[in-house]
């Protein structure tokens, strides 16, 4: 009996919102994190303008590729917008993922692909600021991330940040990804610098939390139990994130928070399941969540 053809991004996302309309944009940079993931500027061409809110993602369109694979923005809004002296652009984050047609093609070697002319669409309901949440109630907000889940929350807390001094809510992030071992260097881990930086510089309150797993039989590495930043120190704990954890970042109030999830789905399932259901019973408007695949 044939195997049934796996769900591609088109198809997991048929009844999300996307725009009706096409942008060109221009490959202009890219970015090797380490060797499973890069970071990609696309460059919007003078005179063309791409709105987005902060979580959603672009369907992109590569050349020779018939699908559109399905690809989160990781920069705020903001960045859309030029400069006198730098065009608007979209930044993503995409991991080596080599059952992606169009994620295989923007791995392929940067001197074949830089300069391209791509075609994107935005979509998404994974979006800051929440729908249903008034926000002069808040008084903190909570990012969970495991793994590449970290794209969408990377874009809310950047967007965050340059409104700092308008937030009168705490920022808690709690970030979980594979333990690379070694000295652990920062340039290594994806976004770790960009949100240490943030909290460091206090354009936003509250803290990042880092929790880094090792498979099973690992070496630990022999660095120290931080990550060394460039303007600061991040400790981490050896371990996944738990419920507890998220629990701990909520506070008592937790009729004043709201809650972003992005992992896979079985993480994903199961802090939403505690956090409307078992644990704190928060309304289900102020947990927001969207599954990485």
């Amino acid at each position: 009996m044939a195997q049934a053809a796996k769900e591609g991004h088109l198809e997991r996302t048929a009844h999300e919102p996307r725009d009706s309309l096409l942008h060109k944009v221009v490959l202009k940079r890219i970015y090797e994190i380490n060797d499973n993931v890069r970071i990609y500027r696309l460059e919007i061409p003078t005179g063309n303008k791409i709105e987005f809110l902060p979580g959603q993602w672009l369907d992109v369109f590569v050349p020779d590729v018939p699908k559109a694979g399905g690809f989160t923005i990781t920069s705020p809004p903001s960045k859309a917008t030029p400069t006198d002296s730098a065009a608007g652009y979209l930044e993503l984050a995409i991991k080596r993922s080599p059952d992606n047609p169009a994620a295989v093609w923007l791995w392929r070697p940067e001197s074949e692909i830089l300069n391209s002319e791509l075609n994107v669409r935005v979509g998404g309901s994974f979006v800051w600021p929440p729908r249903d949440v008034d926000l002069s109630t808040l008084r903190k907000a909570v990012f969970v991330a495991g793994g590449m889940g970290i794209n969408p929350l990377v874009s809310m807390i950047s967007h965050l940040a340059e409104r700092g001094c308008e937030a009168e809510f705490e920022v808690e992030v709690l970030y979980s990804f594979k333990d690379p071992g070694g000295e652990r260097e920062a340039d290594g881990m994806l976004f770790v610098e960009r949100m240490a930086s943030i909290f460091a510089r206090e354009k936003l309150r509250g803290e990042l939390k880092l929790f880094l797993t090792r498979t099973e039989g690992a070496e630990a590495g022999d660095g120290p139990a931080y990550v060394a930043c460039n303007e600061v120190e991040v400790p981490f704990q050896s371990r996944r994130i738990t419920p507890d954890d998220i629990a701990a970042a909520l506070g008592q109030d937790v009729s004043a928070a709201v809650v972003y999830i992005c992992g896979v789905p079985s993480m994903t399932d199961q802090f939403v399941e505690y956090l409307t259901k078992d644990g704190p019973a928060i309304a289900p408007a102020r947990v927001l969540f969207e599954k990485w695949w």
